[in-house]
């Protein structure tokens, strides 16, 4: 559409924006639209801001995008990564935690598997966009976020793994749900006993769980050590000499800002309410935003990426079935391991009160353990795909 859009300063385009998140989100909770279960309330976020923006209703490009994603990514990565209390999981579910860890290291194969096997159809710079979704299939949104604007995922490549990532999700998750029919077998071949089932179930009842109460001195607190953490991680990625076109000073200083919160974890910080509501309001506005930015027109190698998406979760979940075997875990804790990864904070604990109740709180802890992990193993499969360019 030619001419000028109809907002192009700063309170229109953030009312614009601001409210399409809103509304989707309003539906899913309020409607309870089966649509809802097959494409989430995620792929409307990004896609309706497609449509506005090419019908001349917001702009695709405009400095306010640009301002807000400057700060709002590394923010919500010291935000996401406050929760963390590395400590205490691995106290109680060390065994999970492993295979969390060799899932992770799966997906990271296995986007390297699949981008080699299906390089000829991708579109270029696929290796950027393997890196993204990587960076999702490890931890959630928000580090597939982070690792596309730190390795520079062009907006339409963007909008093609958050399809791809939807789309190979509904594949997988019920999968995951069906597997609990297969723990006598499952739980035979790995060799875990009735004894270290009671153990981890005691175990459980230890977990600390964070007051959902917030006041404004919580959010003042979270948003003055993360800008602080922000500029640390800014002035010392200008000290590190880059390599492009992935190691640039963007992904250094996303490595250091994930390094920085995961240290100020292991802080009363920790203890301070709030950091997810609000690092998830700024993923998901930066998501609109990149949906605003993008031309899918120029999209290709749709069906390839898809493909490849499928791959890339069969070597992930080869690698857990292996580290099931290697650490003997039933089927409901590996389960758990695998979709604390790939689903994230919100799935994890869906998956976990399905198999077994108690297995929730230890869902969430590992999921957070998958937010750590997303942004180094995002980048680095980013890194490795372009190697194998």
């Amino acid at each position: 559409m030619n001419g000028e859009p109809i907002f192009t300063d700063l309170v229109g385009i953030m009312a614009v924006v601001l409210m399409v998140p809103v509304i989707f989100l309003w539906l899913e909770r309020r409607t309870g639209w089966k649509v809802f279960d097959y494409l989430p309330a995620i792929i409307w976020i990004f896609l309706t801001p497609v449509f506005l923006s090419n019908f001349g209703v917001i702009p695709r490009q405009s400095p306010v995008y640009d301002t807000f994603k400057s700060f709002a990514v590394p923010l919500f990565i010291v935000l996401m990564l406050l929760d963390i209390n590395i400590r205490q999981a691995m106290k109680v579910a060390w065994r999970g935690a492993i295979v969390l860890v060799i899932g992770s290291v799966g997906v990271v194969v296995g986007a390297a598997v699949a981008f080699v096997t299906f390089r000829s159809g991708l579109p270029e710079n696929a290796w950027s966009g393997f890196g993204a979704l990587a960076g999702s299939w490890i931890g959630g949104t928000g580090n597939l976020a982070a690792v596309a604007e730190s390795v520079g995922t062009p907006s339409e490549q963007l909008g093609l793994v958050v399809i791809v990532d939807n789309f190979v999700y509904l594949a997988y998750f019920p999968l995951i749900l069906m597997c609990k029919r297969w723990a006598k077998p499952f739980d035979r071949w790995t060799g875990v006993s009735q004894a270290q089932r009671d153990h981890f179930a005691e175990a459980t009842q230890q977990v600390e769980r964070k007051t959902h109460e917030v006041h404004f001195r919580d959010i003042l607190t979270l948003l003055g050590w993360a800008f602080v953490a922000v500029l640390a991680a800014n002035w010392l990625a200008s000290l590190v000499p880059p390599l492009p076109p992935v190691l640039t000073q963007k992904t250094w200083a996303l490595l250091l800002v994930t390094s920085f919160g995961i240290i100020l974890s292991a802080t009363k910080l920790r203890d301070v309410p709030g950091t997810e509501p609000l690092a998830m309001a700024f993923v998901y506005i930066y998501m609109t935003m990149i949906g605003a930015s993008a031309d899918l027109r120029q999209l290709g190698g749709g069906q390839f990426f898809l493909l490849a998406g499928f791959l890339t979760i069969v070597v992930h979940l080869a690698f857990v079935l292996l580290g099931a075997k290697l650490l003997k875990l039933d089927v409901s804790m590996a389960a758990v391991a695998s979709v604390a990864a790939v689903g994230g904070a919100a799935s994890a604990p869906v998956a976990a009160g399905y198999h077994r109740e108690e297995l929730v709180p230890i869902s969430i802890m590992l999921a957070l353990i998958g937010y750590a992990l997303g942004n180094y193993l995002g980048v680095a499969t980013a890194y490795l795909c372009h190697l194998l360019t």
